[in-house]
């Protein structure tokens, strides 16, 4: 079935859930009994795959496929957590996480032999999952999908695409606090780096008895998802969309994406915001010896809306039609007098290549403005 019919059948579970809530909570019991029951055959799957050469197959996988559908439909019936709910709805919610807490406690088998897999195919990617400099520039130009210049995955590594994506759906719901997120990568991070080191038990940290207590999932997503960024940065590099729809919850730990991903996706969203909100052109008129002052007055009180347009500038007194190389022209000239030490707003530090807020500007009377407009510009 296509992937328009199960969002379809999850939409139609939905709405029956929503009529009465024991609709809810028996769909939800039903489908989480459904993906512990299929987690019997993925396992069996994923032993196959390592016990043998069919990794290098390119056939989809069956197993991971079907379990990928089970918790999608799943995600879409629980509650998510947030402020202001009343009593029925916090104990609905807590019902929600009990319920994923016992069926993640049940598939930690699969996903320690996905685990397995994933670093067997790791092996195989070497140096090639790595773009060199040049290569990773022009790759954040291919925004709608594969780059052209993105290595290929080993054959049969997509047959471990659809198990990544259902440990992310049921960790996306188990935890949906970045700040904790974030934390917990930054400890697992601390602990390998201590371990390369040499030292065999890390000390203990001030959070790490609390983190360990958690059994939400989150620990176990820092811990899957540092140990095999490296596949699933090939994965996004692949496949951009991926960030978007069901890995999005690695945005949460930033760290963990390369910056190529990282830029790519930058890229893409702003991208659609401009096709979703497209901007009127902005003129402005400027004079080249008080570019800063010019174009503050004209911009500073600007919506956020219209600095999202093509900026049109013209130097009074000069002939020319802005067809880009203008408006290049005055950010490098306004570049020069915002760091310049007599504009009072940056001041240089160290080798001189690096920039600070000035404490002098004070003396500016309108210097907190003139630091927005900096910033918005």
């Amino acid at each position: 079935l296509s992937d328009k019919v199960y969002s379809l059948a999850a939409e139609v579970l939905k709405k029956l859930a929503s009529v009465a809530g024991p609709h809810r909570k028996f769909f939800i019991s039903e489908l989480a009994s459904l993906a512990h029951g299929l987690s019997s055959s993925a396992v069996s799957e994923l032993l196959t795959l390592q016990s043998t050469h069919m990794l290098g197959l390119s056939a989809g996988s069956m197993a991971g496929a079907a379990i990928l559908r089970v918790l999608q439909a799943l995600s879409t019936l629980t509650l998510v957590s947030s402020d202001g709910k009343n009593g029925e709805e916090n104990e609905g919610e807590q019902d929600d996480q009990t319920t994923l807490l016992e069926l993640n406690q049940a598939l930690q088998q699969l996903w320690q032999e996905l685990s397995v897999c994933i670093s067997k195919t790791e092996s195989k990617l070497g140096q090639s999952s790595s773009l060199s400099p040049l290569s990773s520039t022009d790759a954040g130009d291919h925004v709608g999908g594969a780059s052209a210049l993105s290595p290929p995955l080993p054959p049969g590594t997509q047959r471990l695409l659809p198990f990544i994506e259902a440990f992310f759906v049921l960790c996306e719901k188990l935890q949906s606090n970045s700040a904790i997120i974030q934390q917990d990568v930054n400890n697992v991070t601390a602990r390998e780096v201590k371990e390369s080191a040499g030292s065999s038990v890390a000390p203990p940290t001030k959070c790490g008895g609390a983190t360990q207590k958690r059994h939400d999932g989150t620990i176990t997503f820092a811990r899957f998802a540092d140990k095999h960024r490296r596949l699933l940065n090939a994965f996004i590099r692949q496949n951009p969309g991926l960030l978007e729809k069901s890995l999005s919850l690695i945005l949460k730990a930033p760290k963990l994406i390369d910056f190529d991903n990282k830029r790519a996706y930058f890229r893409s969203r702003i991208r659609q915001q401009h096709e979703q909100h497209p901007s009127a052109p902005l003129r402005i008129s400027v004079r080249r010896a008080y570019v800063l002052e010019d174009s503050y007055n004209q911009l500073r009180l600007r919506p956020s809306q219209d600095l999202k347009g093509r900026l049109t500038v013209q130097f009074q007194g000069e002939e020319g039609i802005d067809a880009g190389g203008l408006t290049r022209e005055w950010y490098q000239l306004l570049s020069r007098v915002i760091f310049d030490k007599g504009a009072l707003l940056f001041t240089t530090v160290g080798n001189n290549a690096t920039f600070q807020p000035n404490p002098n500007s004070v003396y500016q009377p309108e210097h907190l403005s003139y630091f927005k407009f900096v910033g918005r510009v």
